[in-house]
């Protein structure tokens, strides 16, 4: 859907076959003077040159291609959707939800990775566009922070007060983390949901992937930032964002850098397949006039049906 202030378009990519539509007719046009078969049989200077002799007599130039073309132009601006918006519609709360899991295992904090995990939480938060967020975070166990709420002060205000001691439990099991956002996603009844771990890695195994599959099959996608370690935990292998492809990979997300999320941006911009929900919605939300656009561009198509009179 692209909004355009004034109005919207419901189905903009009908917009693309217009252009087909035009060259087609170009083409159909330079080929209905009557002469078609000629110039396939005749030297390209004689043709002219009979014509400016008068031997041969240009026929009248056939306005078909352009009728058609002209009635396929209006269908397709109506397949598009021009709408409305309906004043009188109900506010529906927005469905599409992301839930951010942050984690806050010893090996993050030790490691250094913190600041960096807050700071990309923090960019993620101020692009999220109308979309509403939850915020959890975890190590051995994880603790909701805040259910979906559009407003990303609060969620920036609980980022920016979390330390080494927030977490009373010590481990990392994203796959209890996993587990959160799923209940949480299934009470707020969200729709074409994102859940983006930021982590750098650890305890990323078996029971994490089964928690990965659960959530993309109700829809939900997964994508992972990668927080690298300033100083390598002792006694622990350094992060790698290896940890995290197989989990991205089933969960139908991207895997981006805690220092560069833009593509991640990106991602949570681009609004995914409507539901039937939300096309439910739409049809309270919009007055489409896309109808009434098809429907004249068949009209417009009455007069090739009608045979020609011979003179």
């Amino acid at each position: 859907m692209i909004d355009l202030d004034v109005f919207v378009l419901l189905r903009p990519l009908w917009l693309l076959t217009i252009p087909l539509v035009l060259t087609a007719a170009v083409i159909a046009m330079r080929k209905a003077d009557g002469f078609g078969r000629w110039r396939k049989v005749i030297d390209p200077e004689l043709l002219p040159a009979l014509i400016r002799l008068g031997h041969v007599q240009l026929g009248a130039s056939d306005t078909r291609p352009w009728v058609m073309a002209a009635a396929a132009s209006l269908m397709a601006i109506g397949l598009a959707g021009p709408a409305l918006r309906n004043p009188g519609a109900p506010i529906f709360r927005n469905l599409d939800a992301i839930v951010i899991l942050l984690d806050l295992s010893p090996s993050m904090i030790d490691g250094g990775g913190l600041g960096d995990a807050q700071a990309a939480v923090a960019r993620l938060l101020d692009r999220k566009g109308t979309r509403p967020v939850a915020l959890a975070v975890y190590a051995g166990e994880s603790f909701l922070v805040s259910v979906p709420t559009e407003d990303p002060q609060m969620l920036k205000s609980a980022i920016a007060v979390i330390d080494a001691d927030t977490m009373p439990v010590a481990g990392s099991r994203p796959d209890r983390a996993l587990q959160l956002a799923q209940q949480m996603l299934r009470d707020a009844q969200a729709e074409n949901a994102d859940v983006i771990v930021v982590s750098d890695g650890d305890g990323f195994g078996p029971d994490t992937l089964y928690e990965v599959d659960a959530l993309f099959r109700q829809n939900v996608r997964i994508s992972a930032v990668f927080v690298d370690h300033q100083t390598p935990p002792f006694g622990m292998p350094p992060a790698t964002p290896q940890m995290f492809e197989a989990a991205v990979q089933a969960g139908g997300g991207i895997l981006v850098n805690a220092r560069d999320t833009r593509p991640l941006e990106r991602l949570l911009a681009d609004r995914r397949g409507l539901s039937t929900a939300e096309m439910a919605r739409q049809a309270i939300l919009f007055r489409d006039y896309g109808v009434w656009i098809f429907v004249l561009g068949m009209l417009a198509l009455l007069p090739l049906f009608q045979q020609r009179r011979e003179t």
